[in-house]
């Protein structure tokens, strides 16, 4: 770490000189524009023009073709923020190549830009100011709601193709979560990303955890999905007044954990964290009663209990990272919307 003194002028001009070995690295001369940017905690970014984020990658197919393998790849590469990614092998089959573009498309803005015997070059054009965290968070949340609703729905009426379609769905969240892990590794990488972003870094973080949690729900809007396609009879009518109820308090706890932190409104995340404690125990003597009642379907049933209890806990991972956020960044600062004790 090089060490300067600030000087002053008889003008009353602050200068500090540049390290030698710095300014020649990246050709600097006199007259050279460098760009000076305060971040949150006060410091001082100093940025030359020809600084490049290097955002371009290569992967040898040799030992990858398996599909498995080279979506964890591409997927990957795609979060970390690359937006060239370069596939080469000795000669690209076909399948393979196949599995490349199904993959692609899975991913939001990401193209298969140019092909040959030996290179699959794939580009990402997303922008992330197309998609301002707050309204991705929001259309996420919107989704995974209506999953978990649609979920209980075809579970309580045996519904199979509604189940059906709710699985479908599922990939709708993940690409956007996708998205949202893209967004923070590039604020990360990109000292420059937060001004234009307009969202703190750490408070971003907060914003993918939050993505994440609701991922999660989708997933478990999946399996009972699954376990209604897994009865073997419609669900009796005590078993599903059970499931209305412990649904619809399930769902409460998420929207307004999902609330609060939108207003990062620590007393609202507090209301929602004091139903903690005496769910659990409820869940697990429905998930009993319930088994009792159909025994012929207790897996799928314990399935759908087991659910919409994970669920709740997310929902109350939600709440805590509303009071997370809700704390100002720096002494003094006030966040908008946040209630005051």
């Amino acid at each position: 770490m090089d060490k300067r003194r600030v000087q002053v002028t008889g003008g009353g001009t602050y200068f500090v000189t540049l390290p030698k070995r710095w300014a020649e690295k990246w050709g600097l001369e006199a007259g050279a524009e460098l760009r000076l940017v305060e971040n949150g905690s006060g410091a001082l970014l100093l940025v030359p023009g020809r600084l490049s984020g290097g955002n371009r990658c290569e992967i040898s197919l040799e030992g990858r073709e398996e599909r498995e393998l080279l979506q964890r790849d591409i997927i990957s590469l795609y979060i970390a923020g690359y937006d060239l990614l370069v596939l080469r092998g000795e000669r690209i089959r076909p399948e393979t190549r196949r599995a490349v573009r199904e993959i692609a498309q899975t991913l939001v803005g990401l193209e298969v830009l140019e092909e040959t015997h030996g290179t699959i070059l794939l580009q990402c054009f997303l922008n992330v100011r197309d998609f301002p965290i707050e309204r991705t968070l929001r259309r996420i949340a919107a989704i995974t709601l209506e999953m978990l609703s649609d979920a209980v729905s075809a579970f309580t009426q045996r519904d199979e193709e509604l189940a059906k379609d709710v699985v479908e769905r599922d990939d709708d969240v993940d690409r956007l979560e996708l998205v949202v892990a893209r967004q923070l590794s590039l604020l990360l990488r990109d000292l420059l990303l937060e001004e234009e972003v307009g969202v703190p870094k750490l408070h971003f973080f907060y914003y993918h955890a939050v993505a994440k949690q609701l991922e999660r729900i989708a997933d478990h809007a999946v399996k009972i999905s699954e376990a209604t396609l897994a009865l073997t009879s419609a669900p009796r009518e005590p078993i599903v007044k059970r499931v209305l109820e412990l649904s619809e308090t399930t769902k409460n706890v998420v929207v307004k954990a999902v609330e609060a932190f939108m207003d990062r409104d620590a007393a609202a995340a507090n209301e929602v964290l004091a139903q903690r404690a005496s769910g659990e125990r409820l869940f697990e003597l429905a998930r009993i009663s319930a088994m009792a009642d159909q025994p012929e379907d207790a897996h799928p049933i314990s399935i759908v209990m087991d659910s919409l209890l994970r669920v709740r806990e997310y929902g109350y991972n939600v709440a805590e990272t509303a009071l997370n956020v809700s704390v100002p960044l720096t002494p003094g600062d006030k966040d908008h919307g946040r209630s005051e004790g």
